[in-house]
């Protein structure tokens, strides 16, 4: 992993297959061992008591030599025994209470927790006992987690406030958690849901990309082609996507939706010869039409004019993105970066509402949600998220595991909204565009800016998520 900025090019972590890295973190834990005994062969204890925490000494009813059994579990030092299913004289003898005799299904018996000593050898003895007869199954316990445990990348930091790694120079993922996006993912990665990003380019080796990029999908409206890193800007869509969805594989840093796949646009240019009519709204048609198998798909849009307005002001652009809404696409597009009116075009005309969501963008303070002074702002501004010029850590191109400290904009900004849309949808699949420009208003926080530049609300994932789960609720048929 790699700071890109050329004094400092140092390495932070040792480059390794993700999948040797993960392995590495989760190492067999000794005992205790599951085993699943042939229904011909179920276990009974030679003491009459059948209390969960009662030791045994292994029998069978059927006649079954388990002498063998004995003996290998003696020589690993079995240290207890006992039924992994709870006896019903454990049950509590309340009113209404389920009858004791409903628990006395045989074939729980073949289930049984083999504790062994700390230091004993959980693999040698699951094979052992893999090799008897009258063994079905033998595993070694797992430790439970939620389904969708927090991610563990270096770079995602503990807090809301920057911090720099004075080894490497890189800082931490401070705005995971002045957006609570950290909170949403105890429910919520954007698993399930699509991402696509009409952008200027990607680095599609990155190492923290590859594991969430559909290359099936890859498109390049410029030219028609499947080649999605032409030109000499793709650090911006490979920042844009480190931002939304880079992958949690626990060797750089994580999106603000890493479970959601991830579909690389490119509109900006192409090796081959351009084709006619305007790239950005061909890249938001090609995708109404894409199949998607089935999941929702969320549009992030990267564009501004050259005056740093509204991309929305081209008019086959408007009506694409409204034509993508129609169709149940959900659209978020950057507000620009000039300081000027989101609603207003370069020649200073109204431009029409799409019903996208715009996205403006916040400067880092350690304590305050600011308004960065060159975001677009006004009445057509949705939300704003972090998009700080100098603190906005992401993916970067100088090599496929490179990472950049300053991105931002609102070009920053927007992937954290469409990774966060994409945990909404994650959580409630049915959601429409309205309801989640609701939801997203309703949840936000007050943001601090000048007079006649409001900038929407600031972005409050967790409780956009909560949100979005309790009115899936409050529609499920009684």
């Amino acid at each position: 992993m790699k700071l890109d900025k050329p004094q400092s090019n140092v390495q932070r972590f040792v480059s390794q297959d993700p999948s040797q890295a993960q392995a590495a973190k989760r190492p067999l834990a000794p005992g205790p061992v599951i085993v699943q005994v042939e229904l011909r062969t179920p276990l009974e204890p030679t003491s009459k008591s059948s209390h969960a925490a009662s030791q045994f000494s292994f029998a069978s009813p059927t006649g079954v030599d388990l002498s063998q059994l004995q003996q290998v579990l003696t020589k690993h030092g079995l240290v207890k025994s006992e039924p992994s299913f709870r006896s019903p004289v454990a049950a509590p003898k309340e009113a209404g209470a389920i009858q004791a005799d409903v628990f006395q299904d045989p074939r729980k018996r073949q289930f049984v927790d083999l504790h062994f000593p700390a230091d004993a050898d959980a693999k040698s003895i699951v094979a052992e006992l893999r090799e008897m007869p009258e063994v079905q199954r033998a595993v070694v316990m797992p430790k439970a987690i939620p389904p969708n445990v927090l991610p563990t990348d270096p770079l995602i930091g503990t807090s809301d406030q920057v911090v720099t790694d004075p080894a490497t120079g890189l800082e931490s993922e401070w705005y995971v958690y002045r957006c609570g996006v950290n909170q949403a993912w105890n429910t919520c990665s954007g698993q399930g849901v699509i991402i696509a990003d009409i952008d200027f380019g990607f680095l599609v080796t990155h190492e923290d990309l590859v594991p969430n990029l559909d290359m099936s999908h890859a498109h390049n409206s410029f030219d028609g082609s499947i080649n999605v890193s032409a030109g000499e800007n793709i650090d911006h869509g490979t920042g844009v996507l480190g931002l939304a969805g880079a992958a949690s594989n626990g060797i750089g840093m994580a999106g603000f939706a890493f479970r959601s796949t991830l579909w690389p646009i490119q509109a900006n240019a192409g090796q081959g010869t351009q084709l006619p009519g305007d790239a950005f709204a061909n890249a938001i048609e090609w995708l109404i039409n894409a199949d998607t198998g089935g999941k929702r798909l969320v549009i992030n849009l990267e564009a501004q004019t050259g005056q740093f307005g509204n991309y929305e002001m081209v008019p086959a652009v408007n009506f694409a993105i409204q034509n993508a809404i129609a169709k149940g696409i959900v659209v978020c597009v950057a507000a620009g970066n000039g300081d000027r009116d989101a609603g207003i075009d370069d020649d200073g005309s109204p431009i029409p509402p799409t019903g996208s969501i715009l996205v403006g963008a916040t400067q880092y303070d350690p304590s305050t949600n600011s308004r960065a002074s060159f975001s677009n702002f006004g009445s057509r501004v949705v939300v704003s998220a972090p998009g700080d010029l100098d603190h906005d850590l992401t993916c970067s191109t100088s090599s496929n595991d490179a990472y950049r400290n300053g991105f931002g904009g609102t070009s920053g900004a927007t992937p954290k909204v469409s990774g966060a849309v994409a945990q909404m949808l994650e959580a409630n699949a049915s959601l429409t565009q309205g309801q989640i420009i609701n939801i997203l208003t309703s949840t936000g926080t007050p943001i601090s800016t000048d007079v006649g530049k409001p900038v929407g609300v600031f972005l409050d994932v967790a409780s956009a998520v909560a949100q979005a789960v309790a009115l899936k609720a409050e529609t499920v048929p009684a």
